[in-house]
């Protein structure tokens, strides 16, 4: 079959947007043409991609739809018919519309329906109207519209190569129109060829200094960098950026005056990367005054003097800062936050700092850490914040945190609390050092602040937007205790605490209650999200069971409830007595008070002495979150329960019997849900 080749050529997409949106097209396109009938689901696409092309190869394309016969459906009866039975305007120009006689169609359900036969279209003309589409409909996180169209996208579109089967697919976006040519390199050679195929548009591309697929683009940087002395491997996020930056890759080696080596090495390393693409060069492990630059293919002299002027420019104005600084004490910096607002509402960051180092010593206690650990987390959590007032962090932003460790060192602060200052946003919940658990503690203190500041001021996500970053805070207060049993206060304890701490500086904060219900929305979308490996109706029963419960102990109890589901017999055992008793609720029926002497019928009394004999049992399992073991013991209930409900009829007359039978239920139904709600475990075909 023929093949589909798109290339949208345009101005320099971000590196970031480039691999997603080629991506996106090709799921897009491959998805209209199976709708439109061209193709079959699971059409073989292809893709390449650079800062200013996005090519996409869908093969396995019909040169045209199959002819079909489709049921339409014309005017309601009624319409159809004149009271003498012939065929009314609306039915004859039904009939003449659809290619039939009047005597072909029938009635049903109070309209004319018929069969009709459908020529089906040639894919080039469905093409020239679903290509546009679906360019049109990939996301970037920003967009532009440029000269006087209204299209959005990226950046500006400068061509459209569509072609099928060797034949332009005709159609316009904007003011470019489609057809066969693309344009080599920018610079290099920008001459433009006809192509008609991938494979020949790739090669073509090569031959004219354009490398289009991305794992060449990137083994080439990684291998010059490596050869230049620099690290492809530690700075491997930089060598993916850079391979989306450039079409032809080219390396260029470049030095900085050796007297800026005295700035800390974050400060070096976060210029150079972060807002240069430079690679360091260290000598063994000392960073050295060398860097590599990736170019778009020229490697002149001037542009390495470029690089290195601009690079210059920036430590130097990075050293004015840093010198400044050095007249302060970290101390001096933390009082100096005083004239910082953290939120109109929620003071300043002094204040939040009092409140973070509070915080932190209350959950380390709280999570058992040593009494040292408990005041490095405190101080860190003190002066986590003190070096946003300091002249480095207002010119590089990015490095918060990681300057104020650079200036605790200088202090002589205990290196536990250097480190936990440096790692307050990306702790490693995982580590064991003393530095990162201390950090873990700081994050966990700043997340809680956070969430409960914003959610008590009425500032919660709305939709997409979440400009207080209160999903991250959820998703690190999870995080923190997920795979471990030693962090035990649950995330809405945490944050109840850190109200506590806004209260104590004045605040009106109202009851905790009223944000409960937010923290409840926040917390199951993150859940969501991390435990998205456990079937979806597992993690609901876990959570309406025990939302308020430690992250480990409530993954571990869904992945067992996820581990029984498909046991329907015991499923069905567990939804049972619920099921009853909330039925007997939604009627206003009363649930009594559950008296074993009460209990006279056989049933009753077996299957009340098999769940009281385990409730203790459970209880201690539960609490030790061993929740294999509390699932073999509530299968132990399977007969019990079975011949209760054989041999007994719950909803009976004599209102005295039937309430203390639900109150049996309620009973053993509150044995079930320390497990796990099973009301929510969806059962196939029920």
């Amino acid at each position: 079959m023929p093949e589909l080749l798109v290339e949208i050529g345009c101005e320099e997409i971000p590196a970031h947007s480039v691999a997603k949106a080629c991506n996106q097209l090709a799921e897009i396109l491959s998805q209209s043409v199976c709708e439109l009938g061209l193709a079959e689901a699971g059409v073989v696409s292809r893709i390449a991609f650079t800062p200013r092309r996005l090519i996409v190869s869908v093969n396995g394309v019909r040169t045209r739809q199959e002819d079909r016969m489709e049921l339409r459906r014309g005017p309601s009866a009624k319409a159809a018919y004149l009271p003498d039975g012939t065929a009314s305007p609306a039915l004859l120009g039904f009939c003449k519309s659809a290619g039939i006689e009047a005597a072909a169609v029938e009635i049903r359900e109070d309209y004319v329906w018929a069969n009709v036969s459908v020529v089906g279209k040639s894919a080039i003309e469905l093409l020239s109207q679903t290509v546009p589409k679906c360019v049109g409909e990939i996301s970037f996180d920003k967009t532009m519209r440029w000269g006087s169209g209204r299209m959005r996208f990226a950046r500006p579109i400068r061509w459209i190569l569509c072609v099928f089967g060797g034949e332009v697919v005709p159609f316009q976006i904007e003011d470019v129109k489609s057809g066969s040519r693309s344009f080599g390199h920018r610079f290099l050679q920008p001459e433009p060829f006809d192509v008609s195929r991938f494979d020949d548009l790739i090669a073509h591309l090569r031959g004219r200094a354009v490398i289009a697929e991305f794992e060449e683009r990137r083994q080439m940087i990684a291998e010059m960098v490596q050869e230049r002395g620099a690290d492809a491997e530690r700075f491997s996020n930089l060598v993916d950026e850079n391979a989306n930056l450039v079409e032809l890759p080219s390396a260029l080696e470049g030095e900085f005056r050796e007297q800026f080596l005295d700035l800390p090495e974050c400060v070096l390393i976060e210029t150079m990367q972060k807002h240069l693409r430079f690679f360091p060069v260290y000598d063994g492990e000392t960073l050295s005054n060398r860097f590599v630059s990736i170019t778009n293919g020229k490697t002149d002299e001037t542009v390495r003097r470029g690089n290195e002027w601009v690079l210059n420019a920036r430590f130097n104005d990075a050293k004015f800062f840093f010198e400044e600084d050095k007249k302060h004490t970290l101390e001096q910096f933390l009082q100096a936050t005083e004239r910082i607002m953290f939120q109109e509402k929620l003071g300043t960051i002094r204040q939040r700092a009092d409140r973070l180092s509070n915080l932190a010593r209350e959950f380390a206690k709280l999570f058992a850490l040593p009494e040292s650990l408990q005041q490095a987390s405190e101080k860190a959590g003190l002066f986590a914040k003190a070096d946003l007032s300091t002249g480095l962090v207002s010119e590089l932003p990015s490095l918060q945190g990681k300057v104020g460790s650079e200036y605790a060192k200088r202090e002589g602060f205990d290196p536990a609390v250097c480190e936990a200052i440096a790692r307050q946003y990306d702790a490693d919940v995982h580590a064991k050092g003393d530095g990162m658990r201390a950090a873990v503690m700081v994050m966990c203190a700043d997340a809680a602040d956070r969430l409960a500041g914003f959610l008590h001021i009425g500032e919660k996500p709305s939709g997409s937007s979440d400009p207080n970053a209160l999903r991250r805070a959820a998703t690190q207060l999870i995080e923190a205790q997920l795979e471990t049993t030693e962090r035990e206060a649950t995330p809405w304890q945490l944050i109840k605490l850190a109200a506590e701490q806004y209260r104590a500086q004045g605040f009106s904060f109202g009851e905790d209650s009223t944000i409960q219900d937010d923290v409840k929305d926040l917390l199951f979308g993150r859940y969501e999200l991390i435990l998205s490996g456990i079937r979806f109706d597992a993690r609901a029963a876990a959570w309406s069971a025990s939302w308020d419960d430690t992250a480990h102990r409530l993954a571990s109890r869904a992945k067992v409830i996820a581990s029984l589901a498909d046991d329907i017999d015991f499923v069905r055992t567990a939804k049972r007595p619920g099921n009853i008793v909330a039925a007997a609720v939604k009627k206003g029926l009363p649930i009594g008070r559950l008296n074993p002497a009460e209990l006279s019928d056989p049933a009753e009394r077996e299957l009340h002495d098999a769940a009281a004999a385990l409730q203790p049992m459970i209880a201690a399992l539960s609490q030790g979150a061993e929740f294999e073991q509390l699932a073999h013991q509530l299968r132990t209930l399977h007969q019990p329960i079975a011949n209760f409900f054989d041999q007994v009829m719950v909803m009976v007359e004599d209102e005295a019997v039937r309430s203390r039978r639900l109150a049996l239920l309620h009973f053993v139904d509150g044995l079930f849900k320390t497990l796990g709600d099973f009301d929510k475990i969806v059962i196939e075909g029920e």
